[in-house]
């Protein structure tokens, strides 16, 4: 029988990732819990990012799901590829110390806040910069800014549905664009898999 109780840890990339996952906490699913040991680890180096899943999931964490900017990946691209290939939606078990562990990356392109965007629209356009998607989700939220002292004062998902933004509305778009990348098999077009980690902690 699965386990209704989880323990999942949460491997962001940087302050983006950190702070909209802990504005989420309080509305998340009471059986599952996040922890907050892993969240704004900076692991944006596949070396860094390799060790912290090792060791959260040498420390028995049930889920691990990994925030991927997929912008931060072109250059090393074949390297990335390999490390997902290893580790992504894969069980890791070791029944000695109790470990059953699954990982999963969750990417979104060309950052983050393409999923911020989707609370307000669906696209799947092609972003040439991270400043080309800054200043579309700025349509909706001028205030927007990518600094540490913006997020503290924030807690970004109600600062999007406050901005006229919807989180079903995000997940639905999310969905959309996988299937449209599916579809078509079109690169570079704008996607995110941010609904599939909303899902695993109970979030609507």
């Amino acid at each position: 029988m699965e386990r209704v109780n989880k323990t999942i840890a949460i491997i962001g990339e940087g302050i983006t990732e950190k702070y909209y996952i802990e504005s989420l906490k309080d509305i998340a699913s009471q059986n599952i819990s996040i922890l907050p040991k892993s969240l704004g680890t900076k692991a944006s180096n596949l070396k860094q990012l390799e060790k912290t899943i090792i060791a959260a999931k040498n420390k028995g964490y049930d889920e691990v799901y990994c925030i991927i900017d997929m912008d931060s990946k072109e250059k090393d691209r074949t390297k990335y590829e390999k490390l997902k290939n290893n580790y992504n939606e894969k069980h890791f078990i070791n029944k000695r110390q109790g470990i059953d562990c699954y990982v999963k990356f969750i990417e979104s392109y060309r950052c983050t806040e393409i999923w911020f965007l989707y609370y307000f629209e669906y696209t799947t356009r092609h972003f040439n910069s991270y400043d080309e998607v800054q200043n579309a989700l700025r349509k909706y939220t001028p205030s927007y800014e990518k600094t540490e002292k913006f997020f503290k004062n924030k807690n970004l998902d109600t600062f999007f549905i406050k901005s006229k933004g919807n989180r079903t509305c995000a997940i639905n778009n999310a969905r959309k664009s996988l299937k449209s990348l599916k579809r078509t098999g079109m690169t570079g077009c704008a996607f995110s898999e941010m609904h599939i980690l909303l899902n695993a902690l109970g979030i609507k």
